[in-house]
């Protein structure tokens, strides 16, 4: 088919009758009158040999050749309208278009619920597509459509460059069990330099070694596990101990015999950096999504990592 036959604003009524089952509500939804989108599915049915849509009992269901249609026009429609909106006052309310963006596991956790709460308050009409940062690329990269919320060490707040916004702060913290020798001991340096540790590794993983290691120093890492998952568990019922950000341990399910103390490295904390290609520095829709992450950090609550139980914050 050749793309120049067909009127890009029929695939616009064609999405809208695909996701609402009627030409009712897709002419409400679109702001065209019912006989304008039953004129265009007639056409849309000229045009790719196909009923396209047929009535039932519960409504108008899309034949399998519109799903597969409607999946790809949704992408390409998406990708259209991100363009146009770089050109025009940006409304989330109104928008259609997908955000990307990439975090580590740690992050994850801390910032999906609250920001995808805020994207079907703000934006209801606005994907998200998500990916895992794994930590094999280099910090001198980011995707070029995306954002990606990065941890790394700190000292002090150095200016950022133009392609960075610092979020959020945090320390690290020591969880053990609570009946471990360490927990009614004093935690400095060579105690906690001799004791088991387990390792979560991914992004970030290696910011304590990496420290330690301009001293001449390494930690005895016994296990290592790929993400934060189950691993209380694993801390509470052995002699491991492990170094976590204190903000995942206010929002962990913390087993009532761990116990919490400070890491004895207090040069060292974590930032969360906000990354994007400079060349969306100046797109409506982006700054808006930007903005949208960095009012999460900003409302993360700022108390004590957890009260009682020994858990230190």
């Amino acid at each position: 088919m050749n793309l120049r036959s067909v009127d890009l604003n029929l695939l616009v009524i064609f999405e809208a009758l695909v996701e609402e089952r009627s030409v009712t509500k897709a002419a409400a939804r679109i702001g065209v009158t019912q006989s304008a989108v039953s004129h265009a599915l007639r056409r849309l049915r000229v045009a790719f040999d196909d009923v396209l849509l047929v009535r039932t009992a519960s409504g108008m269901e899309p034949t399998p050749q519109a799903v597969k249609l409607a999946a790809a026009f949704k992408g390409a429609l998406a990708q259209i309208e991100g363009v146009l909106d770089t050109r025009r006052e940006f409304d989330p309310a109104r928008v259609r278009r997908t955000f990307h963006l990439s975090v580590s596991d740690y992050v994850a956790g801390l910032l999906l619920p609250r920001l995808c709460r805020h994207m079907r308050l703000h934006a209801p009409d606005a994907g998200l597509s998500v990916a895992m940062l794994d930590g094999q690329r280099g910090d001198e990269t980011v995707a070029y459509e995306g954002v990606e919320v990065r941890l790394s060490p700190t000292r002090g707040a150095a200016p950022a460059p133009r392609t960075v916004q610092r979020l959020f702060q945090d320390r690290v913290i020591v969880v053990m069990r609570a009946d471990h020798p360490a927990a009614a001991q004093r935690l400095d340096l060579e105690a906690y330099l001799a004791l088991a540790h387990l390792k979560i590794t991914g992004v970030g993983a290696s910011l304590i070694d990496d420290m330690l290691a301009t001293s001449g120093r390494m930690r005895r890492v016994m296990v290592k596990v790929p993400g934060y998952y189950r691993m209380l568990e694993v801390v509470a019922s052995t002699d491991l101990v492990a170094s976590v950000p204190a903000h995942w341990l206010a929002t962990a399910q913390i087993p009532d015999t761990c116990v919490a103390r400070p890491l004895p490295l207090a040069a060292l904390s974590l930032s969360f950096d906000a990354v994007w290609h400079p060349r969306n520095d100046e797109d409506p829709g982006h700054r808006w999504f930007r903005e949208s992450i960095a009012q999460v950090f900003r409302e993360l609550p700022r108390g004590r990592a957890r009260g009682g139980r020994g858990v230190a914050g």
